[in-house]
């Protein structure tokens, strides 16, 4: 039974590498000025596996190593979905594989893959769990390509836990909030960055959190009274003063960050993205 199973598995590899060379083959003989030969084909999982002896660890390097030397100047939208497949089936084979994840975010969603890019990352997420950069990675396709800043902030902050040096996990947490300010209703966004800053260890950033909810809460005030303006006055408001000379507010609040708040083009009061005076 067992001399069976060999001489079938051992079969099945051959068959597998005879299909993989005649398509080479056949494709070599094809004029075509894109990608180079490596990313022409992607082999099912299971063939991958039984050409690298069994070991999905070495398919995984074997894999890796076509996606390395491939010339990305030269390829296009098919070369990249090939790319794109094969790197999906490393990061099946290996998750924790480091190049993978490097790769695949740093080329992936730029050439129409995002799909692909987000499943990269994924596994290399739940697997790596000592590194923190997956999960960077992953939040920030959420938050540039999917224009979701709220859900890349989430995924920003459950790196945190993972990061070693304070600088870093400080670093994460204010791009965290920055995020938040963008994706989250302006008195939810100051909650959560309140709550930011009550986890973390007392001194200059846990202030410089505070800071930033602080102004959060005033942008929420500003909001609100610019909506009541709205509804008496039958028109959006065109400068903040005029919250101030319809009694809305006793006086406008002063940006503790130095970046001052504003009007975007339906009226409404947002936060300044350059300091007061353009600086």
């Amino acid at each position: 039974m067992r001399r069976s199973l060999s001489v079938m598995t051992l079969s099945l590899g051959v068959l597998s590498v005879l299909v993989y060379g005649f398509a080479q083959h056949r494709l070599s003989a094809l004029t075509r000025a894109t990608a180079a030969p490596e990313l022409l084909i992607s082999l099912p999982r299971f063939a991958q596996v039984l050409m690298a002896g069994g070991d999905r660890y070495l398919a995984a390097n074997l894999a890796g190593f076509r996606v390395l030397v491939a010339d990305t100047g030269r390829m296009n939208a098919e070369d990249y979905a090939v790319q794109a497949k094969l790197q999906r089936d490393i990061a099946w084979f290996n998750p924790v594989h480091e190049d993978n994840f490097y790769i695949g975010a740093a080329i992936l969603p730029w050439n129409g893959e995002l799909d692909a890019a987000q499943y990269v990352l994924r596994r290399a997420s739940d697997a790596r769990t000592f590194d923190w950069y997956p999960l960077f990675h992953y939040g920030f396709l959420f938050y540039h390509f999917r224009k979701d800043p709220a859900t890349g902030a989430q995924w920003l902050l459950k790196g945190v836990p993972r990061v070693s040096n304070q600088q870093d996990a400080w670093a994460l947490q204010n791009v965290a909030a920055a995020w938040i300010e963008k994706g989250y209703q302006t008195v939810n966004a100051a909650t959560m960055v309140d709550a930011m800053a009550a986890d973390s260890p007392p001194g200059a950033f846990r202030n410089y959190l505070q800071v930033r909810a602080r102004r959060l809460r005033d942008l929420a005030a500003l909001q609100d009274a610019a909506t009541l303006f709205q509804a008496r006055q039958g028109r959006s408001v065109k400068k903040l003063e005029e919250l101030v000379s319809a009694g809305l507010i006793a006086e406008l609040p002063k940006d503790p960050l130095g970046f001052g708040f504003g009007l975007d083009a339906a009226g409404r009061p947002i936060l300044n993205s350059v300091a007061a005076g353009g600086q």
